[in-house]
């Protein structure tokens, strides 16, 4: 991990305690800036409480440890999902320190891309490898598809218009940019 102070023109690493230098997501605390997750290829979830200063290994319950995404409930901070490569989509409500399954529903866990409604956190929805993209309306709970027009597609990226949270996009590998206003 690689932190800049001055917009980008400077850059230093900042890896202290990350014991695995793969950094595929990054999330940052939008209550305790000072806080931020790592989600690793093989090492899983890395947390700093200090700007990226140090990291500790934050992986209790996780099965997987294969991070493709992060998220963050911007109303709870301390509620973070992970989407992992095998294993689908993880959630903890305590900051990190324990982390628990959230897959009912979730027909396709290979989990690349995550997006939490900024004004209904609970509305959460995850991009898998060629399932499309399901949302969640009770933070992870159940999830459905909702693939209209993107059946059996890789999602690489999800983006949440913050103004109009039911637009969202999906960035999917060699189908562009889908965009869905319901």
């Amino acid at each position: 991990v690689f932190k800049s102070t001055d917009g980008g023109g400077n850059w230093s690493a900042v890896n202290n305690g990350l014991t695995h230098n793969k950094a595929y997501a990054l999330a940052i605390d939008p209550a305790t800036p000072d806080t931020l997750y790592a989600g690793t290829f093989g090492g899983g979830i890395f947390k700093s409480t200090d700007s990226g200063t140090t990291w500790s290994e934050v992986n209790n319950g996780l099965t997987d440890l294969y991070v493709q995404a992060l998220a963050i409930d911007p109303l709870t901070p301390a509620t973070v999902y992970a989407a992992t490569s095998s294993d689908g989509v993880f959630r903890s409500t305590d900051g990190g320190e324990n982390w628990s399954a959230s897959n009912i529903g979730l027909t396709n866990t290979d989990v690349i891309a995550l997006g939490v409604d900024p004004m209904t956190p609970a509305t959460v929805y995850a991009g898998t490898n060629g399932g499309g993209v399901f949302r969640s309306t009770d933070g992870g709970g159940i999830w459905g598809p909702v693939n209209a027009g993107l059946a059996n597609t890789v999602i690489l990226s999800l983006a949440i218009d913050p103004a109009s949270p039911a637009t969202v996009y999906a960035g999917t590998e060699g189908g562009g940019v889908c965009k869905s206003t319901d």
